[in-house]
């Protein structure tokens, strides 16, 4: 190609290379364009959601501040009152060759209830029934040759029982479980129904467990729901307005959970569930009554750590 063929080509490539250039330049301007957009959506939604985020936090720290007491006497029911039914009433003998210690068997047994009501933590909000229909559907039908084929199982066994015989499936009652039914076999063998209705009726003595437990979860109660309502309240505020709280993904997400923790806080803290148990159980529902009641406890003390952590 001689050189006046390069001369005419000229203009050709220059027309080009300035046509990319303009390309580029338009889109460095389109993503300039496009950061400055999401910058200033970022910036209006942190502006428009201003005030529901700082009800957040505050509702946060006052429900941790207030519910301390609350929760350490949760623990306390569930790890001293099990310690404590251990030393007074426990027949260890009656539970096979080597048994786990009563109180590993009602902690194991709490917490299982305590996991399955929550769906290991992922639903708060509707737990009080799950937790309760050891009460509301009972055991069914128990029988000695039932109790003689776990124990051929789980006897001189170390680990928790779900370990041994699987955890309760969340979608099935957990009173078929198999682990589940052993631990209630465990505590019926070990201590005598007689023994369990003393346990039960000392819970609610003026000085009992649950009588304190009552007591103390009365004085953080109202603080409880009216957090409740105020978050209820500021998020029904954003529903109409130009920027939903469900345009601001985390903060949706926070307040979903932190509503259904508290909505399950004030559900299960109350004692609205053990109303009709408190002086006068019927035998069958003893034993479960003890494990709801540390499931409850366990309930409380989880939800109220969730709220803390994971808000």
């Amino acid at each position: 190609m001689d050189s006046t063929n390069w001369i005419d080509l000229a203009p050709s490539a220059l027309s080009a290379v300035a046509g990319i250039a303009a390309a580029i330049a338009a889109f460095g301007s389109l993503k300039v364009s496009r950061d400055s957009k999401r910058i200033a959506e970022q910036g209006a939604l942190a502006l428009h959601h201003g005030a529901a985020s700082t009800a957040l936090a505050e509702v946060l720290e006052q429900v941790n501040q207030q519910t301390n007491p609350l929760c350490r006497l949760a623990l306390d029911i569930w790890a001293k009152w099990a310690r404590e039914i251990e030393q007074q009433y426990d027949q260890r003998s009656a539970g096979g060759v080597n048994p786990r210690p009563l109180r590993h068997v009602l902690t194991n047994a709490s917490e299982m209830l305590e996991r399955y009501a929550t769906n290991h933590g992922k639903d708060y909000a509707h737990a009080g029934r799950a937790l309760f229909s050891i009460i509301r559907n009972g055991m069914g039908e128990t029988s000695d040759a039932e109790y003689r084929k776990l124990l051929k199982v789980a006897d001189c066994t170390y680990h928790d029982f779900e370990s041994v015989f699987g955890a309760p499936r969340v979608d099935k009652d957990i009173a078929s479980s198999k682990a589940f039914r052993w631990a209630y076999y465990q505590l019926t063998y070990r201590v005598e129904i007689g023994c369990w209705r003393e346990i039960w009726l000392k819970a609610w003595s003026d000085d009992g467990w649950l009588t304190r437990y009552r007591n103390q979860f009365a004085l953080v109660e109202p603080s409880l729901k009216s957090s409740l309502e105020r978050l209820q309240t500021e998020k029904a505020r954003l529903q109409h307005t130009v920027f939903p709280i469900d345009t601001n993904e985390i903060l949706n997400l926070k307040y979903t959970r932190a509503i259904a923790i508290l909505k399950g806080l004030v559900e299960v803290g109350g004692l609205d569930l053990w109303e009709g148990f408190i002086s006068d159980p019927h035998d069958d529902d003893l034993v479960s009554l003890v494990i709801f009641s540390m499931g409850c406890a366990l309930f409380v003390n989880s939800a109220v750590q969730a709220f803390a952590y994971e808000i």
